[in-house]
């Protein structure tokens, strides 16, 4: 960052403290039965009034890139393992497995990826 903006960030901290402080002797000089509920009302009036624009990242990550062939090869393993303990639920999840594989076999020959 440069010093101007620096100096352009500390302008509007401080400004925003002064406001912060203003408020508070404000809700402070109210009657004490009411200072819960205006403190209340200037947080949801500030949250409602201020937009937040989320910030984009330079290195976005991709999401929905998993082939589900990588899923197909530890429902393998499992199904290994659960033919041995409850023979129908490892046949069902080696079947789980051959579905997957399959299918991610299929999504990189059929899916055309746009650069």
């Amino acid at each position: 960052m440069t010093d101007d903006t620096n100096t352009g960030n500390d302008e509007i901290e401080g400004q925003i403290e002064g406001m912060a402080r203003d408020l508070a002797r404000t809700i402070s000089a109210a009657p004490s039965g009411q200072r819960e509920r205006l403190r209340d009302m200037a947080v949801h009036l500030l949250r409602d009034e201020v937009e937040i624009q989320p910030v984009l990242s330079a290195a976005a990550v991709p999401s929905g890139t998993v082939n589900p062939f990588a899923i197909g090869i530890p429902l393998i393993l499992v199904g290994g393992v659960m033919l041995v303990l409850f023979p129908p639920v490892g046949l069902m999840l080696f079947g789980a497995a051959g579905v997957m594989m399959l299918w991610g076999v299929a999504t990189v020959f059929l899916v055309r990826r746009v650069p």
